[in-house]
């Protein structure tokens, strides 16, 4: 028999794997603990790993019995300094360095940085920052072949260490040859997101979805826009209509804008994912002590609430489940400090109110359901959803009332475990409206809202875009 719904964790949790979860049960455990979608590094993933791993998240799937998105974070062009002849070297605040292009070995105060165009466009009063920002240089002099920097911040430089430059305009493309073959390993292995590193304007999201045009539209991933440049962040508005999810990447942004900017940032970011109904994952470092410990610190379990709080869609786990110590605790501790801020939320987060087009009255028709399933005192929200972009407004319209998204396929079911508030249900494909609403209140009554007062989303055929109707309904009792 059928589970009845229960009062659903909301926020959905990210979580990424390594070799380990091909041993052992351990993927199982770690989705049964509360995955909702597994990351893949692509700067990790060596060829076949991406479809191996893919086929390992579809057996456990079966074995959960529910859907679960896999998400192909590609590495992007990340810039690293060089081999250094015995490794590292050590820097003391005002010395003067030197920088060069390339792989060249380095030793004392010359390194090499792998970034080709770097004496073409870093300038002189350009900011250099390594290892996550612990050491920062200021560019005194470009000189043929090198550049000269003063040392602001020292400390111990190591090979492979990674390199920003927050004050330069970068012409990098923020897709990579390895992200080409990356992603088409991805494509045939049946990924639902891909993330894109490194964006810097719209363009690289439209340079994306090119590359994405050549996928069937029913396997064709969303796109995961990693805000964690100065640029993007200028340009998050356009970034964000562009994209179909966005990632607020901590990591490089705190290295790329200061650490002390980042949460007004990400609250920045959040908003511009409410006014434009994309959904947001915040990631990095939220539970980063339990890499080595069995329990997280109040910092961290105040910084993964607040997320919650202010409407986060997902919130992510990178080191902490790749290769920490305490995976299986760190996903039960998200899960529970998410379920514990849900409760505690005082008010919904308001959506903006948003226009239709002439060709599309989806928008106006979710934020009606809204106001319906308000006033009706209803139970959940209901919505058929060919491609799952009406659960995607739905979801963005910070109503606290489950929404259940009902669907023929199991791919949109996939890409739904990232929208908030959102639980799936698949039904066999129909061949009129009736016969599709007839196959969902089975599938409702089985789990629970049998006689239950709902608000139901559909259109006047079974196709996105001709969302058009909302309906208040009592379903009949389900059958002792």
């Amino acid at each position: 028999m059928a589970k009845p719904i229960r009062e659903p964790r909301a926020t959905k949790i990210v979580a990424t794997i390594g070799p380990r979860a091909e041993t052992g049960g351990e993927l199982v455990r770690l989705l049964s603990a509360g995955v909702d979608v597994v990351r893949l590094n692509g700067a990790h993933c060596r060829p076949g790993d991406i479809a191996r791993r893919v086929a390992l998240v579809r057996e456990a799937e079966k074995a959960l019995g529910r859907p679960v998105g896999v998400l192909l974070d590609l590495g992007g062009p990340k810039i690293r300094v060089g081999p250094i002849v015995g490794d590292t070297t050590v820097w003391e605040a005002g010395d003067l360095v030197e920088i060069v292009p390339g792989r060249v070995p380095g030793s004392g105060r010359t390194i090499s940085v792998t970034y080709p165009a770097l004496l073409s466009e870093v300038a002189p009063g350009a900011e250099i920052r390594i290892a996550d920002g612990l050491i920062r240089l200021k560019v005194e002099k470009r000189e043929r072949g090198s550049l000269r920097a003063r040392v602001l911040a020292g400390g111990t430089v190591r090979k492979g260490a990674g390199v920003n430059l927050p004050s330069s305009a970068l012409s990098a493309p923020a897709v990579t040859p390895k992200d080409r073959r990356d992603l088409r390993e991805g494509l045939e292995a049946g990924i639902q997101f891909v993330g894109l590193s490194f964006v810097r304007s719209v363009e690289h999201v439209k340079a994306l979805r090119r590359l994405l045009a050549a996928a069937p539209v029913e396997r064709r991933p969303w796109i995961v826009s990693k805000i964690e440049r100065v640029e993007a962040v200028r340009a998050l508005r356009e970034i964000a209509a562009a994209s179909d999810v966005l990632m607020v990447a901590r990591g490089d942004l705190g290295v790329e804008i200061g650490l002390a900017a980042v949460p007004g940032v990400q609250r920045a970011i959040l908003a511009v994912g409410r006014e434009k109904a994309v959904p947001v994952i915040v990631a990095t470092q939220m539970l980063e002590s339990m890499v080595e410990n069995p329990v997280p610190t109040r910092a961290e379990v105040s910084d993964v609430a607040g997320a919650v709080h202010d409407g986060a869609d997902a919130v992510m786990l990178s080191g902490e489940t790749a290769v920490g110590a305490h995976p299986i605790e760190a996903v039960g501790t998200m899960d529970e400090i998410a379920r514990v801020a849900e409760a505690q939320r005082p008010v919904a987060v308001e959506a903006p109110e948003r226009s239709a087009t002439s060709a599309d009255h989806t928008p106006v028709v979710c934020d009606m359901a809204v106001v319906a399933a308000r006033r009706s005192g209803a139970r959940a929200m209901v919505v058929y959803t060919a491609s799952g972009r009406t659960a995607r407004l739905l979801s963005k319209e910070g109503s606290r009332l489950p929404i259940v998204a009902i669907t023929s396929s199991e791919e949109v079911r996939r890409r739904l475990t990232i929208l908030r508030n959102v639980v799936s249900f698949r039904i066999p494909t129909s061949s009129s409206v009736e016969e599709m609403i007839a196959s969902g209140d089975a599938v409702l009554g089985a789990h629970g809202l049998g006689g239950a007062t709902v608000v139901e989303v559909s259109g006047a055929a079974a196709l996105e875009g001709a969302t058009n109707t909302v309906r208040i309904r009592t379903l009949r009792p389900s059958a002792r």
